[in-house]
Order: C-alpha cells, then structure tokens, then sequence
C-alpha cells in the first residue's frame, strides 16, 4: 500500500529571560502577551483536530516564567503600572513605547477607542502630558484586551463588560485582566501535557536560556561557514556551560512534563558537531535543524527549482543518523524553509483559506515530485509558533484550522505525525558522517557574532566568567548558594536574544533595554558573589551614536576580487548599504540581500555584493548614475509590471549562473547600449565587481548614486536600498 506523505510540524514557542536582576520585576510583559492569545489558543485549536499530530518546542526559560505567572509569582513593570495611580515622565514613555505593539490593522476601527488613543501618540512623544492619567490607564487597558485570544475576548463575560465600558478604566479592572491573563497561562502547561499524554502531540525543549551552542562551545566555530568572520580577539570555549544549559532543560522537562524528552530544538536551530555528542550525552535521541546545514554536510546545497520545490527532493525529506566518534549519535531531521518561511512571512498576507490551501496544495507537490509512495517521507516544518500569527486573519484561527482539517481529509496522501512517533515506526536509514555548523538564519551563525557591538558582548561575557571561574578557584571554601547564584546570571547572560538584538541587521524599540539587562546580569555574576560590579559593565555595548543603515567612504581602495565569503581589510575604506533583515523578533531565514559595499580609487570603481544565499536563476542587475547636480532622467522596467523615474545612466547585469557581469550604457527611455564585460569574482553569495571610471565618465569630485535589484522570472525580488537610491561622493584622499 502506498505510504502518505509524512508531515512533521513543530511550533518552536520563546521568550527570553526578561526578568531584572536588580528590580526582580520582569522588564517587559510579552511572555504574559503571548500567554494569554497563543500558547493556550494553539494546544486547543489543535485539540479540535485529534488526527492531526504536531510537535511543540517550549524553552525552559519560557516554561518558568509561564509557571511564575500561573502562580502569581511574577510581575512585569505594565502590570505594575496598570495600577499605579500617578505616572511620572519615565512611565509615560514606557507606556507609548510598548503599548503600541498590537497589530490592530486586523481588527481595528477608525473610531475605536484604542485607535484613538493611537492616533495622538506621536504628540504625546514629543509632550507626555498631552495625556491624561485616565489616557494612560486606557491605553494600558485596551493594549491588553487586544493582545487576548479572540475566542477568549468574545466568550469570557468579564472581558466582555470591560470591552462594552471602553473607557474610564479602573486599577480594579486591570487587575480583573491580569486575573484572567493568570487563568489562561494556569490552564496552559497542563493541557499540553494532557495532549502528550493522549498520543496527539510530542513536546520537545531547547538549551535552558536558549544560547547559540556552537558559540558558546566554541566562538571560532562561526568561521567554519564564514571564514575571515571577524570575532573576539579572546574566544569563548566554555562546553561546559553547554553542558549545563542542556541537563538542565532535560531535568525540567522530566519535571514538569512527567517523562524525559526525547527531541531537541537547539536555539534558532544552530547545530555543530561539538553540540549533537553534547545532545546525545545528556540524553536527546533526536534533533532538528534547517536544510541549509543537511546541504553542507553533505556537501551538496540544495537547490530549488522555478517554483521554489527542492530538485533533491529524496535527500531533504528523510531523517539522517549522525555518526559520532565512530559510532551512531542521534536522528537529525532537517526544516524545509521555504514551506517554512511561508507560513512565518508569506501567507499573513493572505486569506487564511487562500493560504492553508495553497500549502497543502505545495505539499501534494513534494509527494509528486519524490514519485515513490513504496517508501516513507517526512517533510519537517519548523518555525516560530507564536509571533507571525498577530499578522494572521484572526490571529491564525481560521489558517490553522482550514490546513488541520485539509490535513484530516486527505489523510491517506498526507499524514501529520510527531517527530518521535514517525521515526519509531521508519528509524533513519540514512547516516551522515559528518554535521555542518551553522543555524536556520543562512546556514551560519553571523546573527549572533561578527558585528562589532556583537564583539563587545562576547569580550564583555568572556571577562565576566574568566573572572567568575578565577574567584570560584581561589575561594573553594566559598557559600553554595552563592556560587549557584552567580554561575545562573552567567547562564542568563549566555542567551541569544542579547545577541540577537546587538545585530546590526535586527531592531526594536527596546534595544536599550535589551543592552541593560544583558549587562545587569553580567553585573549579577560579581554582584552575586559579594564583589562589586567592574565599571566597564556600566558602559553601553552599543556605539554612542545610533548605527547608521549607510556608512561612507573613508579612503581609497584597491582590493583583489576574490568573492571571500567574507570581506577582507581591504574593503573597510568603501561605504557600505545595510540591509536590515527584520525590525523584530521574527527574521526571514530566505533574505537574499545583506550588503552593499562600494569603494574606489582615482582609477577604479568597485562594487561588492553580499548576499545570505544564491537564488537559482535569478538575474543581478545594478544601476548606477553619475551627477554634478541632479542626475540625468531616464526611464528603466524594472519588471514588466513596474516603472520607476530614477536617474540612470548605466546597466550592470549578472545573468543566472554567468561568472561575468555585462555593462550597458542607457542611451534613451529603456534602451541599452553594450559596452562590454567587466572584471567579475563571483563566490558563495558574493559578488565583487570592479569599473574603470573612465568607462563610466567619471572623475573625481563627483557623485555617483546607484541601486541593486535582484529579480527572478520577470519580477523583483528583492532591492538594496529597499527604497531610494545610494549615492557617495568620489572625494580626493591622500595616496
């Protein structure tokens, strides 16, 4: 009998540590936000489907905060505030800062009182007290009645008057939301464990505060996919803190769920060889990871064809068994990302309906395209659980439940199981010898470490726990507690989300509180010992200044084009475009676009383009125009949909898989002259060009603008800038 088309779905659910050190008050309230719409909502939603089986990971460090909210053991400072009576400058800004994250465009009216309220928050962020206490309180309110469950917001009475009141809000009615904000989060843990009890789910964990594995083994580690990554002149080698992180998740697990866990979704799916017989030691028997690292162990990438379906289809959909020191280690599933990134990116932009059918419809195609239904397959879909669904038709109802019921009718094509469950009936046949390193954001770990301010944390974390190790050896005879008190700030400080925020391509409102904990809890590790907190940790890890999204020129430069994967000292003279690949929690695992670097000399022009990954067939085109004052005007098709008045003058295009970029000189509206091949390196995602500025007409003094389009079957893809155009001045320097 033909086998269906297995499907392995795991919600990865997450939130860092926000709880102060010095205050014990949690800084920001999203794990009370999500707890009260999502992570209830997604057991229950599922639990209406009983033949549809899903996989969800919960950190242990979310666990324990949604375990101090159930008990009323946890306050964060919006509850706090919620029923204060009188605000002072610094709340106020607070209030406008975080309660203006709901995405209420779904659901919002224009005469709503939360829109309202809204529409006079940007006065308010110049003036404060342009609104009133009563203003504030209101805002706290409304901004926590949107962030429930619809299904809650409409059938619990108490949130129904409160709804009806609109305004006015009482302390007395905040607390009657935090009470019920409590229950949900109360109901939440134990219905996932009576789930797994019934056979529908499997639940699955992450190292305790969820750091980046491989860096925290190792911080060298990152060059293995991105040589010449710059990192920490001292490196972190602290395996085992890994160690600790991971027992620890496996004794909380087998506390609070009843059993020990069976699979492991490292933090943002970064794995390495060090981490999988770190894994397999503790006692994971599984884990999971995204296919870009299945490619590069195997050495073999995986391309995708015009419709974005693998065209190794065999290789990605099977469980593989990892051979360590010798001898068989743990499975290792692989996330197909694309089918991923739609429902994280793409499909919010949807009818719930038009998407859940379109990735059932995609899913049938992968059972087509494998063409062998005498053999079992599983297509791992692995993403964040919680955040995209504030984008979704009523926060993802009607999405979850259109695919769950497709999934339940077409069950003999299409099959959705737990991890656990598939590979105890078909074990991994297949064995890898080897594991790349890297995670599921472009296969390496450059969201964590190669930036600057990335540097200076990492320095800042290898001097607080040289300093932590150095006192625990010279005061053996020193308290327990206080040992086990620094060594957890330590632990704390070693998560990923400090790291995720120190970015340079990832944003938020809360940067600077992000910072401050991050260095609270370095503080905490002398704190916490009896020893003051060193004067350096008092300093930001950012910049003074904000970064810029463009930095200039600084000098001339004269590189070899060697397409390095990453680029060498002699590019640091030329200005540099960032793209910035998200504005919040979320981060698009299939961005193409990174960076623009441009430089020259009084000869040449050179341009280098990095990007997280090679899109098959797409097309590279670079416009460039030179001016005095304005630029001349002329007309380009961008895509057969699309015009734009930009002031060109020529044409750099890179034709799918060519190694050579072509110049073409506009002589008028959309027609181009050839003027011939230019000198190309093309490497893994790079692309280094350089220009004679004779060719291009140019000489120093002046200013030359220019943008990068990627496109594919006709269409743009993606742009770097995202809008306008990026102009530097060919100044006169030194020799």
């Amino acid at each position: 009998m033909p086998y269906p088309l297995y499907i392995a779905i795991l919600w990865h659910m997450h939130q860092p540590w926000y709880r102060s050190p010095v205050t014990g008050l949690y800084e920001l309230p999203w794990t009370r936000l999500h707890g009260a719409r999502n992570y209830l909502r997604m057991a229950e939603t599922l639990a209406d489907h009983p033949s549809v089986h899903v996989t969800f990971n919960f950190t242990p460090c979310l666990v324990e905060q949604i375990e101090e909210y159930a008990a009323g053991e946890a306050e964060d400072r919006l509850m706090r505030l919620a029923l204060q009576d009188t605000y002072d400058q610094a709340d106020k800004r607070y209030i406008l800062n975080i309660c203006a994250n709901a995405q209420w465009q779904r659901s919002g009216q224009r005469d709503h009182p939360y829109t309202l309220l809204l529409r006079r928050r940007e006065a308010a962020l110049a003036n404060p007290d342009v609104l009133t206490t009563q203003d504030y309180r209101d805002l706290i309110a409304w901004f926590n009645l949107i962030w429930f469950d619809l299904n809650w917001l409409e059938r619990d009475e108490r949130l129904q008057a409160l709804t009806f009141k609109g305004r006015n809000f009482t302390p007395d009615d905040l607390a009657t939301i935090h009470a019920v904000q409590r229950e949900i989060l109360a109901r939440t843990l134990p219905r996932y464990r009576e789930l797994q009890e019934q056979g529908q789910i499997e639940i699955t964990t992450s190292p305790y505060y969820h750091p980046i594995l491989p860096l925290l083994i190792d911080t060298e580690c990152a060059r293995r996919a991105t040589p010449g990554l710059p990192l920490p002149a001292l490196p972190l080698r602290a395996p085992e803190d890994a160690q600790a992180q991971l027992q620890r998740a496996y004794e909380q697990y087998k506390r609070v769920f009843g059993r020990a866990p069976q699979g492991l979704w490292p933090s943002e799916g970064a794995v390495s060889p060090e981490v999988a017989a770190q894994a397999w030691q503790v006692g994971f028997r599984w884990l999971a990871s995204d296919e870009a690292i299945l490619g590069r162990s195997l050495n073999r990438p995986f391309q995708r064809d015009g419709s974005a379906f693998v065209t190794r289809p065999a290789d990605l959909y099977t469980p593989y068994r990892l051979l360590v020191e010798g001898e068989f280690g743990p499975t290792l599933i692989f996330r197909d990302h694309e089918l991923s990134d739609r429902i994280g990116f793409l499909y919010p932009q949807f009818p719930g309906t038009q998407a859940a059918e379109d990735l059932v419809h995609r899913l049938l195609g992968i059972r087509e395209r494998l063409a062998d239904p005498h053999r079992p397959y599983l297509v791992s879909i692995i993403l964040d659980g919680e955040n995209a669904w504030e984008y979704y038709e009523r926060n993802g109802d009607v999405f979850l439940h259109v695919f769950y019921g497709l999934l339940e009718r077409r069950a003999a094509e299409l099959q959705a199981v737990t991890v656990s469950e598939f590979l105890a009936m078909y074990p991994a046949l297949r064995t890898l010898a080897g594991l790349g390193t890297g995670s599921w954001i472009g296969g390496d770990l450059t969201t964590w470490v190669g930036d600057p301010e990335h540097t200076r944390a990492w320095e800042a974390l290898v001097q607080a726990r040289a300093d932590l190790v150095a006192w625990q050896a010279a005061h053996p005879e020193a308290d327990a507690a206080q040992r086990a008190a620094a060594w957890q700030a330590l632990y704390t400080a070693e998560g990923s989300d400090w790291f995720w925020w120190y970015s340079r391509r990832n944003t938020s409102e809360q940067d600077a509180l992000f910072d401050a904990l991050f260095r609270a809890y370095l503080a905490q590790t002398y704190l916490a010992r009896g020893e003051p907190a060193p004067q350096w940790l008092e300093r930001s890890i950012y910049a003074a200044e904000e970064v810029p999204r463009e930095r200039p020129t600084t000098g001339y430069i004269r590189p070899r084009l060697t397409a390095a994967p990453y680029p060498p000292r002699e590019w640091d003279g030329a200005s540099v475009v960032l793209a910035p690949l998200s504005t919040g929690a979320m981060q698009k695992a299939e961005a193409r676009l990174r960076a623009l670097r441009v430089g020259y000399n009084p000869q040449e022009l050179y341009l280098r383009l990095d990007m997280a990954k090679a899109l098959p067939g797409a097309t590279l085109r670079i416009y460039l125009s030179a001016r005095e004052g304005q630029p001349a005007n002329h007309q380009v098709r961008l895509a057969p949909q699309r015009r734009e008045e930009v002031g060109l003058g020529w044409e750099l295009v890179l034709s799918p898989d060519a190694r050579t970029a072509f110049l073409y000189r506009a002589e008028g509206d959309e027609t181009w002259s050839p003027a011939g091949p230019q000198t190309t390196a093309v490497g893994d995602g790079v692309v280094e060009i350089a220009l004679p500025l004779s060719l291009l007409g140019l000489t120093l003094g002046q200013e030359i603008g220019m943008f990068v389009v990627l496109g594919q079957d006709g269409r743009e893809v993606e742009r770097l800038p995202a809008q306008g155009v990026h102009f530097i001045q060919l100044a006169a320097y030194g020799p």
